[in-house]
C-alpha cells in the first residue's frame, strides 16, 4: 500500500533538532513562571483591527513579544515533521505501528481532556489547553518509537 502523505525519511533528523530545543525551551519557559519580554515587536494601532491582542492600555502602539509564538510553532512543525516522516523501510508493520500509534494518541488525548475538563477550571485550564495542543503528536512520537526502537531492545533479552 502506498502512501502518498508521508515526508522522505531525511526530514526527521530536521524534526528532532526543531522538536527536542523546542519542547525543552518551552517547557522551560512555562515552568519559571516569569515574563521574558525577548523578540518584541511594537504595532501600529492599526494592526489591533486585524490581529487578536489582549491589551490594556490606550495607547497608540502595541508591543508583542514573540518568543512563546516561535517556540510553539518550532514544536509543532517539529512534531509533523517527526510524525509524518517515512522509517528507512516503511514496510506493512510499520504501518500498522503507525496506525495503532494514532490510534493510542487519539484515545489518550481525549481520556485526559475529559478528566481535565472534569477536575481543572479557571486560569490552570488553560495551561492545560496549551499542553492539549501538543499531547496527540508527542504521544503518536512517543509511542510509535518506543514500539520500533526501544521494545524490541526489550524482547531480545
Amino acid at each position: 500500500m502506498k502512501n502518498s502523505l508521508l515526508l522522505p525519511y531525511r526530514w526527521k533528523t530536521l524534526g528532532w533538532i526543531m522538536a527536542i530545543p523546542s519542547a525543552l525551551a518551552g517547557l522551560y519557559f512555562l515552568l519559571i513562571e516569569e515574563y521574558f519580554e525577548y523578540w518584541c515587536v511594537t504595532l501600529p494601532a492599526w494592526a489591533d483591527h486585524f490581529l487578536w491582542i489582549d491589551h490594556f492600555s490606550t495607547s497608540k502602539s502595541i508591543s508583542i513579544c514573540l518568543l512563546d509564538e516561535f517556540i510553539a510553532l518550532n514544536l509543532l512543525i517539529g512534531l509533523l515533521l517527526l510524525t509524518f516522516s517515512k522509517e528507512r523501510v516503511e514496510d506493512e508493520w510499520i504501518q500498522r505501528v503507525r496506525l495503532e500509534s494514532l490510534q493510542w494518541a487519539i484515545f489518550i488525548n481525549a481520556v485526559l481532556l475529559m478528566l481535565f475538563i472534569i477536575f481543572v477550571h479557571g486560569i490552570p485550564f488553560l495551561t492545560v489547553m496549551t499542553f492539549n495542543m501538543f499531547t496527540p503528536l508527542l504521544i503518536f512520537v512517543g509511542r510509535f518509537h518506543y514500539i520500533l526502537h526501544l521494545k524490541p531492545l526489550f524482547s531480545k533479552r
